[in-house]
Order: structure tokens, then C-alpha cells, then sequence
């Protein structure tokens, strides 16, 4: 019996401009990353066109696996929601005036787990999930509204009808209290959480 091939090996095959491993990729990869899509933008459509576009310029692109410590699914995910929260933010920012303050500038997320640390989490996903389920509620949904749908500090605040002192302060001690973990969740396999 053969193994089935890694996203790796596909994308050793998309390298070599193979369309059947494309599609293999876009078979195991795309329903996770379409739900991740959706969340994000609650629409489909948008969803499946962002989709549509990562693949395709994976296709495009097929970068070497020198250049990237992060696994194939940990990339596309990045691409994905980055593109997403640009969508996300420019719909925010297109409506009339009045509703809400999109001039401020984007919270800075470079506390959040790199590339690298990604791919490893994406092995330890249900030891993070209880991680997560550990923040206070209001910490949680902050760092939801940042991560998930792209919203600055400014229009978290505004949201969850806080001050912004109050916000950067919940969303400052959940990255801190997920930087901690993270160490124990990347750390070894059975982390006391």
C-alpha cells in the first residue's frame, strides 16, 4: 500500500507544473481554508474568489522550499487570511461616514505566532483550542475581532463598547498570555494546559 503524498511532495509536483497535484493540494486544503474565509468575510462568494486566488497564485508562484520554514497549509492560510482582512478592512472602510473611526491606523500584530510557529501549532491544534478557551471572555473576543476579522483597536473598542485603553489592554494581556502558552503548546506534545 503506498502513502499518500504530503503537501510538501504536491507541491513538489505543482513545481513541476503539475495540475493534477494542484488539485490534489486544492482537495486537502481548500474546505479548511474556506471556512477560515468565510468567517472572516460572511460571504461566499468573496470567499471562494479569495480561495480561488490563492490557489492560483500558488500556481503561479510554486515557491522553493528553501525559502519557507512554514508547511505548505500554514502558508496558504497566512495568504488567505491576509488577503481576506485587506477585503475585510477596505469594506469597513468604504462605508459612509459615521460609522466608526477607519483612519486610525492597524493594530500591530507582530506579537501573534510566526509562519514557522504556525506550522508547528497546526500538530498541537486542539492543545491551542484549549488554550484559547483559557482567556477571559472579553480577551478572547478582542483578540478574535483582530486576528479573525482584521479590525483595528479602534473599531474593536467601538464594538464590544469599551474605551480603547480598556481594549488595548485586553488584547495586550491575551497576546501575552498566548505568548507564555505558546512556549508550552510548541514545546512538547502532552503541555499541561
Amino acid at each position: 500500500m503506498t502513502q499518500a503524498p504530503t503537501a510538501e511532495d504536491l507541491l513538489a509536483r505543482v513545481r513541476a507544473r503539475d495540475a493534477d497535484a494542484l488539485g490534489e493540494l486544492y482537495d486537502g486544503l481548500a474546505p479548511g481554508l474556506l471556512g477560515m474565509l468565510l468567517r472572516i468575510l460572511g460571504d461566499r462568494g468573496a470567499a471562494e474568489e479569495i480561495l480561488d486566488e490563492v490557489f492560483l497564485s500558488l500556481w503561479n508562484e510554486a515557491p522553493e522550499p528553501a525559502r519557507h520554514r512554514a508547511s505548505v497549509a500554514a502558508r496558504l492560510a497566512i495568504r488567505a487570511r491576509n488577503a481576506a482582512t485587506r477585503q475585510a478592512r477596505s469594506r469597513r472602510m468604504a462605508r459612509p461616514p459615521g460609522r466608526g473611526d477607519c483612519d486610525s491606523p492597524p493594530m500591530s500584530l507582530a506579537c501573534l505566532p510566526q509562519p514557522d510557529e504556525i506550522a508547528a501549532l497546526e500538530e498541537r491544534r486542539e492543545l491551542l483550542k484549549k488554550v484559547m478557551k483559557q482567556l477571559p471572555a472579553a480577551q478572547r473576543e478582542a483578540l478574535d475581532l483582530a486576528v479573525f476579522d482584521g479590525y483595528t483597536e479602534v473599531e474593536i473598542a467601538e464594538k464590544l463598547g469599551e474605551t480603547l485603553g480598556r481594549t488595548k489592554t485586553a488584547l495586550r494581556a491575551a497576546l501575552r498570555f498566548l505568548r507564555h502558552r505558546l512556549r508550552a503548546v510548541l514545546g512538547t506534545w502532552a503541555a499541561n494546559i
